[in-house]
């Protein structure tokens, strides 16, 4: 998918750790797996934005929604955040 949207310009989103995580945490797209989160991110991300969206949640993951010590006080979705654990860290 990385390659697709890279280097082709196709609009695919790339499910990695850091989209996994964030897409079950708030609630985007839940699955089991990166392939069930991607089937799912196509389902509710809108076609204009499948480009960047990848990118985004990529992003987000790696500097706000972060694995071990997320900065939800900081999180600009918080309030529609279906994390369980989100009060710990705000």
């Amino acid at each position: 998918s990385v390659v697709l949207n890279e280097g082709f310009g196709m609009p695919t989103i790339a499910v990695d750790t850091h989209v996994f995580r964030v897409s079950n945490r708030t609630g985007l797209a839940y699955g089991k797996n990166p392939d069930d989160v991607q089937e799912n991110l196509y389902k509710v991300v809108p076609k204009k934005y499948l480009k960047k969206a990848g990118h985004t949640l990529l992003l987000h993951g790696r500097y706000t929604c972060k694995a071990r010590n997320p900065l939800c006080g900081k999180c600009v979705v918080y309030k529609i955040c279906n994390f369980k654990d989100k009060l710990k860290y705000v």
